[in-house]
């Protein structure tokens, strides 16, 4: 359907188009607002524009599609026609059960022209795909850190974490703030190679 064209999110930051959710539907995320010091205190996906009713409109819209009978694919008919290699899931929200995981896996396996990033605080849920099934070679499932300056989530091949400026780097730092807030030519979310992107407290 042309519309669907529509349902993606272009963050200026990325080379890439995304796709979002309410993060006030986030499972783990919404008790993690509750959490002085976690990842999740002060989502950016709660404030400004995200409370716009355009915008809210938009993510009602986006929510009724994931959970389409038809959802996958429709979601890869979308993705042909992007230009763009790179895919980014969950610019804001989460994946909230194993089976819109499953689904979100399809798509990727159905569009191996792209590279996918999937961020995330749903260990479980991911952990119980996982057992169902592997990833595709062109995804890159990244678990984020609960708290700032907190480790790695561990036994996680590809993890993200939060740091104040105090901390020193691991890993790959997110070069966004001395690049206009932008990605350029880094892709190391994206890189499976890459083990742990820190990314520098707002």
């Amino acid at each position: 359907m042309p519309n669907d064209m529509t349902l993606l999110s272009n963050v200026s930051k990325m080379p890439g188009a995304s796709i979002s959710r309410d993060a006030r539907l986030c499972r783990v995320g919404s008790k993690l607002r509750k959490v002085k010091g976690s990842t999740c205190e002060k989502c950016y996906a709660l404030k400004g524009m995200y409370n716009m009713p355009n915008v809210r409109a938009a993510m009602e819209k986006r929510e009724d599609f994931f959970h389409a009978i038809d959802f996958v694919p429709r979601m890869v008919a979308i993705l042909n026609r992007k230009r763009a290699p790179e895919f980014r899931w969950f610019d804001s929200g989460d994946v909230d059960s194993v089976h819109m995981g499953l689904n979100i896996l399809d798509v990727c396996e159905a569009t191996p022209n792209k590279i996918h990033w999937i961020p995330s605080r749903e260990y479980k849920i991911w952990g119980d795909v996982l057992k169902i099934r592997n990833l595709p070679d062109n995804v890159t499932l990244r678990m984020s850190a609960h708290m700032i300056d907190g480790p790695p989530p561990k036994a996680w091949q590809n993890t993200s974490t939060v740091s104040t400026h105090k901390l020193s780097v691991i890993d790959h730092l997110c070069p966004a703030p001395t690049q206009g807030g932008k990605c350029g030519p880094c892709r190391a979310c994206w890189d499976r190679g890459v083990e742990n992107v820190t990314y520098k407290q707002h």
